[in-house]
């Protein structure tokens, strides 16, 4: 998803800290979510969607389907045999108004998880636990 975030901060032409200050939220949490150290919140969803109500909360979390979802998108290209020309293409997306129709079933879809393990570090072991009492005296347990 940290990916996805990073695309629509791009494609909205504005820097890391613009992007923070549009979504309300601390730069070092947009900066922690970036570097991987943190996954988005379910609050930072909802300030995207909230702020881009164009993006598609399934392309944000899932990547499945466009960017944008129900609004017509104008692209603007220079002919570079013209300089002083502009063509205009238009593409329209679907409204989620126009014609209902019934979702189709789709079949469930794995969930791939990733596990970690630290290969490098070996496993620590308890050596020795130490209980002070409130009388100054403390007790010693060793694992041997």
């Amino acid at each position: 998803m940290k990916d996805r975030i990073f695309q629509l901060m791009k494609r909205q032409g504005m820097s890391q800290k613009q992007f923070a200050n549009e979504l309300c939220i601390a730069e070092a949490t947009l900066s922690s979510i970036f570097t991987g150290r943190t996954r988005p919140t379910n609050a930072t969803v909802a300030a995207i969607h909230e702020r881009f109500p164009e993006v598609s909360i399934s392309w944000l979390m899932f990547g499945e389907g466009d960017m944008l979802a129900g609004e017509t998108v104008k692209e603007t290209t220079l002919d570079p045999s013209q300089p002083s020309s502009e063509s205009v293409a238009e593409i329209k997306f679907p409204s989620p108004d126009a014609n209902p129709v019934a979702p189709t079933p789709t079949p469930p879809q794995q969930i791939l998880r990733e596990t970690i393990k630290y290969i490098d570090k070996p496993q620590r072991k308890i050596t020795e636990i130490r209980v002070f009492f409130d009388d100054g005296t403390y007790e010693i347990f060793s694992a041997q």
